[in-house]
């Protein structure tokens, strides 16, 4: 994509699913690029169309609608995972979707530094991080 994305940005990226098998979904950018690094990686929170009831606490409901949501474009119910955390290079990133609201992205960002230890970076680079285990980490519904 080449271009600077902030936070709250909705993007489609391949990001690797429970099995590590690679997919494209959308993920929400929680850390954006640092622009004077030449790497181009983003701090994401993958998103999932599996949204279970109750919602487990470390999900948050994204707004959509059936003919896509005026801000963030999404056309079902989905969550973001703020556990799944990946870093993905500009090039994993293959469209871009809308913007979370910001009293939204708060919530997000929240759980991330909460889930998040000080000082850690994501696990794994380039897509490489394993979301969390269960049912709610495929979007193929």
């Amino acid at each position: 994509m080449t271009q600077f994305l902030s936070s709250g940005r909705i993007v489609w990226a391949t990001i690797p699913d429970a099995n590590g098998i690679q997919k494209l979904r959308p993920a929400v950018v929680v850390k954006a690029a640092n622009p004077l690094d030449a790497t181009g990686r983003y701090d994401v929170v993958a998103v999932t169309s599996r949204v279970l009831d109750p919602l487990p606490e470390d999900h948050v409901l994204l707004p959509w609608h059936p003919k896509g949501h005026p801000r963030t474009r999404l056309n079902r119910r989905c969550a973001a995972v703020c556990t799944w955390l990946v870093q993905i290079a500009d090039s994993d990133i293959q469209d871009l979707a809308g913007i979370v609201p910001t009293p939204i992205m708060g919530t997000i960002l929240a759980k991330v530094a909460a889930a998040v230890p000080p000082n850690r970076p994501p696990a794994g680079a380039g897509g490489g991080a394993m979301p969390p285990s269960g049912p709610a980490c495929d979007n193929n519904d």
